[in-house]
């Protein structure tokens, strides 16, 4: 016979390959259980790379005897009852499989003990072989003791990378479960030394800084939403600050770390116009919604997950980010008008950290400041000044503008300091925000094609575009039936350069099926802003008068995100009193 059964044996060794990739599978599965069990306090012990010994404590609610026997058999859970259960799931474990896996390729002791029991017992495993059950005095609670790891297969276990780089990814895992439960009191040791001691903490900002660091938590701003039953919060760095990778990009959902692609590509978009190509933020996200709208059972090492409700978790975390990241600098009149009376000329800190008040207050929209023809700046600056009055107040208008430096910069006082603007992409950005208003109005002009464009998409594309013909409408494109299996392209946006527009089609047809949304067209639409706004506007080396610079200054109090140009170079630059003391040496 060509097909055969594989022994029990074999079989939980490639099961137990799904699950154990590395000491850090081991770490990450048997923290998260202990958390299931309502353990308060987590220590991990570690010897050498975490294959010779992983030792995690937990004072959770621990196991009976009976339950410490049936724990490492195949397929053996506390966490689900009946069929329903698997598709409503509140726990961080779901598949049975940690122990069993675990116990087959090493040598397990289990210690654990119910508060129920007046004495706790001992289990041992190895290679997925049970051992003797005895008792032992120990207190509630549950510790498992992995050794050997990967033992009776060696050609997992020559895979396996240098300790440093294997300890640094049990360090990630175990930093991930501590940002999602600062209620809890985490310790990690390695070879006998205290790697980490996270207490317990009162809010995710202070787990944020024993995870992060000070320096680098209190650069990041805190962020909240809240849309029927699902609820976002987190924290987020502001531009410029940005990493060459994703390392300081974590998401969970229900707790649950997770590596999902909508949800990434949602943080990302969020950043969209305010980091450098190539550039990732630093954001911790948490995500709650009902367990019945999220699919968890999809990766057995628990990384990805499937929302019900794709499109509204996708939208929630691009306004969660963008409402918190539009602040930019901005300051109440408060603040300014105590700055202003203890005076102008002084450099002090602000009465209250830098933007904290700027989330609920929004500035009157105005259209004075319009993007000019490169012939009639100044005419356009100064009209825009003439129209400004005194209820324009924030950040940029109350800088003291004191000259322009190389034709390209605008030096300013402000009550931190000084301040440096780049003329240009300041300009850039206001006329940008600017056409970017009118096609969130659905004002896209569009020019008809003299020869459509035919698309012919697969049938399952055909189907998704066919019920997406109005969003592409809004977008500027006319799209028609043509054919049994084809569309003709009639109309593109004026804004894109003339060219075959059937690739961007395209590019939207695959995201909807991947995000159900227009995200692509909106990014191309806005790339072409971009590229609009940086040859429409003021030119590096030509002076300002002083009317065009006030100008300029309170058109980007009326403006969101107005740290960064379209293209996500920043156009302030700030040196505060402390900075400036450290320039001269003074501290």
């Amino acid at each position: 016979m060509k097909i055969h059964v594989l022994p029990d044996a074999l079989a939980s060794r490639i099961a137990a390959g799904e699950v154990v990739e590395r000491p850090a599978s081991v770490v990450k599965e048997l923290m998260e259980n202990a958390l299931d069990a309502g353990a308060t306090e987590i220590s991990v012990a570690l010897e050498k790379n975490g294959a010779a010994l992983i030792r995690i404590s937990d004072n959770g609610e621990g196991m009976a005897a009976d339950d410490l026997l049936v724990a490492i058999e195949r397929h053996s859970t506390s966490k689900l009852r009946d069929e329903s259960d698997l598709f409503r799931i509140a726990t961080l474990g779901f598949r049975g499989e940690a122990l069993p896996s675990i116990a087959a390729v090493s040598r397990v002791d289990i210690i654990s003990r119910s508060a129920s029991d007046a004495s706790g017992h001992r289990l041992r495993v190895e290679g997925g072989r049970r051992q003797e059950l005895a008792p032992v005095a120990c207190a509630v609670g549950t510790t498992v003791t992995v050794r050997d790891l990967f033992f009776n297969t060696p050609a997992r276990l020559k895979f396996l990378k240098s300790p440093a780089t294997e300890l640094s990814h049990i360090c990630d895992v175990f930093n991930r479960l501590a940002l999602a439960r600062p209620d809890v009191h985490f310790r990690l040791l390695h070879d006998g030394r205290m790697l980490a001691d996270y207490v317990a903490a009162r809010d995710s900002g202070e787990r944020l800084r024993q995870v992060f660091g000070r320096e680098l938590a209190e650069k990041l701003i805190a962020f909240s939403l809240r849309r029927d039953a699902l609820s976002i919060s987190g924290h987020a760095s502001t531009a410029p600050l940005s990493f060459p990778n994703a390392r300081y990009l974590q998401t969970f959902v229900n707790g649950r770390y997770v590596r999902d692609r909508v949800i990434n590509h949602a943080v990302l978009s969020g950043y969209e116009t305010l980091l450098m190509r190539g550039r990732y933020p630093a954001a911790v996200l948490f995500l709650e919604l009902p367990a019945g709208e999220v699919d968890v059972n999809v990766h057995p090492a628990k990384y990805e997950v499937r929302f019900r409700r794709q499109p509204v978790v996708y939208d929630a975390v691009v306004a969660a980010l963008r409402e918190a990241l539009r602040a930019g600098p901005r300051r109440s009149r408060a603040e300014i008008a105590v700055e202003r009376a203890a005076g102008t000329d002084a450099v002090m800190e602000p009465s209250l950290p830098y933007g904290a008040a700027a989330l609920a207050h929004r500035l009157p929209a105005a259209s004075a400041l319009t993007m000019p023809a490169p012939a009639g700046e100044a005419a356009t600056m100064q009209a825009a000044a003439a129209t400004s009055d005194a209820a324009v107040t924030g950040f940029f208008s109350s800088l003291k503008v004191l000259g322009q430096i190389f034709g390209c910069y605008l030096v300013c006082a402000s009550s931190r300091g000084l301040a440096i603007i780049d003329q240009h992409a300041a300009h850039e950005r206001v006329v940008f925000e600017h056409l970017k208003a009118q096609l969130a109005r659905g004002a896209v002009q569009k020019q008809s094609l003299l020869v459509p464009q035919i698309l012919e998409l697969p049938a399952g594309e055909e189907n998704l575009l066919e019920g997406r013909l109005e969003s592409l409408e809004r977008f500027g494109f006319s799209v028609e039936p043509f054919g049994p299996s084809g569309y003709a392209v009639t109309a593109a946006p004026a804004l894109l350069p003339e060219g075959d527009y059937r690739e961007i089609v395209r590019r939207m047809v695959a995201e909807i099926a991947e995000i159900d949304g227009s995200h692509a067209a909106r990014v191309t639409l806005e790339e072409r802003l971009a590229t609009i706004a940086c040859h429409g506007v003021i030119r590096a080396h030509r002076k300002l008068e002083a009317a065009e610079m006030q100008a300029l200054l309170e058109a980007l109090d009326r403006i969101d995100f107005a740290t960064q140009c379209p293209h996500g170079r920043p156009l302030l630059v700030e040196f505060t009193g402390p900075d400036l003391e450290r320039l001269f040496k003074r501290v």
